[in-house]
């Protein structure tokens, strides 16, 4: 039996009809997987002590080192141009989402993906796991980023702070990091920068 040129059209666009969605399925599952690994490769950061006229401020970050989420406590060393000094670090099996200090500022809370906390030491011991985490608080200070002028506002009471940032930085989150507002702890996607206020 000879096939009609009908026949040949038909077979040809579904053909093509295939290996269409082949490739739309290819190009989908590679941007969510780049998605994805953008999102893992975030930086995030919580301050556990604010940097005072009695000594330096104290940090823990969650960040990508390699293809492993570290968690890492550094002293941010005033007297030597804030220098970041690693004081603890540990190693997580999966990324960390969030992290919030403990209200008695006893250690630290840290979210995972699959929605479970955990909670460290001001040492980052793993203390214990749980599904809801005890009573936290967080630093991150809610901002509003003006791209024409790379300048943050932040409306604290009973003052409006001001911060100019490089062309270079993007901030995801802000803290801060002296009791009297005048440093800020400025996370980037990838690194942290220290800016002071106006």
């Amino acid at each position: 039996m000879e096939e009609s040129k009908r026949d040949k059209y038909i077979r040809f666009l579904l053909i093509s009809l295939c290996l269409l969605v082949v490739i739309i399925g290819f190009v989908y599952s590679g941007s969510s997987r780049e998605a994805e690994q953008k999102r893992d490769s975030h930086v995030t950061a919580q301050v556990l002590k604010k940097q005072d006229a009695g000594g330096n401020a104290v940090i823990v970050v969650s960040r990508m080192a390699g293809n492993q989420t570290v968690l890492v406590i550094y002293e941010i060393e005033k007297d030597d141009g804030y220098r970041f000094n690693v004081l603890h670090s540990v190693e997580m099996k999966e990324y960390v989402e969030e992290i919030r200090v403990r209200s008695d500022g006893a250690g630290l809370w840290a979210k995972v993906k699959k929605d479970q906390w955990f909670l460290f030491s001001d040492r980052l011991e793993m203390l214990n796991q749980t599904e809801q985490p005890g009573p936290a608080q967080s630093t991150l200070q809610t901002f509003h980023y003006d791209e024409d002028t790379y300048r943050v506002s932040l409306a604290k009471k009973p003052n409006k702070i001001e911060i100019q940032l490089p062309k270079d930085i993007k901030p995801m989150e802000i803290h801060p990091l002296s009791a009297d507002d005048s440093l800020w702890l400025v996370v980037n996607e990838d690194e942290l920068v220290l800016a002071k206020s106006r």
